[in-house]
């Protein structure tokens, strides 16, 4: 694998299922890569895993501000989040804020997508290399993946952060994602650029199989010819 520049492109990266001998932890997954690509220690990054990671004792809010580094210590930390929100040239992180309905009640009695907003712009705000995300796309309706995917692009552009992902969701993110990244059988990495042209390279799999004879050329196409019909007796 040509090795990766993660201080000179700042990209969306895609992590999917090999095959069902895949059982790998998702985050060491993701660490593995990591070293494997030999980025140096320590790394420093956001976490959000399949669930919504968030301390059950703190509000939704309260979750969030964790990591929000506000630049005076003479406003609350919850006003000037909110003029950071107000402040961002593209307006769907604030967007995306608002489909949290009861920021300020405990995870416990909030639902699965607002708990999930909630990790998701968490991670968006937090200073560090790297983001992880472990299924992003889980416990959303549509509108928000739509909002979420905006406000990753904006943050990537603006923050010069690279992003990862593992979803089982091709169509979904192939359309928004730069590399794919795979793990070989030999518990190697290779990364490889996502074509314009992935939905067509993936309609045209169906029409081509490998050949059993090795030696001979890897693809041919395939056709499938109708069964024999039986010719119908003319009527006397």
């Amino acid at each position: 694998m040509t090795k990766l520049n993660f201080e000179e492109s700042f990209e969306i990266y895609l992590f999917t299922e090999t095959g069902p001998e895949n059982n790998f932890s998702k985050l060491n997954e993701f660490l593995s890569f990591l070293k494997y690509s030999r980025v140096n220690l320590p790394y420093k990054f956001s976490y959000v895993s399949r669930g919504d990671g968030l301390i059950p004792e703190l509000t939704l809010n309260d979750n969030i501000l964790m990591d929000f580094s506000p630049n005076s210590l003479t406003a609350s930390r919850e006003f000037q989040f909110q003029e950071f929100l107000k402040e961002q040239p593209n307006r769907d992180l604030e967007k995306l804020y608002q489909k949290i309905a009861s920021p300020h009640e405990l995870p416990l009695h909030c639902d699965a997508q607002m708990k999930k907003v909630s990790s998701l712009i968490k991670a968006l705000i937090s200073e560090g290399q790297f983001i992880f995300l472990e299924e992003p796309e889980k416990d959303l309706d549509d509108e928000c993946i739509a909002l979420f995917v905006s406000c990753l692009k904006d943050h990537i552009a603006r923050h010069k952060q690279n992003v990862f992902i593992f979803s089982h969701h091709l169509n979904l993110w192939m359309p928004h994602v730069h590399q794919h990244v795979k793990r070989e059988k030999d518990y190697s990495f290779t990364a490889a650029k996502i074509s314009k042209n992935w939905a067509w390279n993936k309609e045209k799999d169906r029409f081509y199989a490998p050949l059993k004879n090795e030696d001979s050329v890897q693809q041919e196409l395939i056709f499938r010819l109708p069964k024999k019909i039986a010719a119908k007796k003319s009527a006397a």
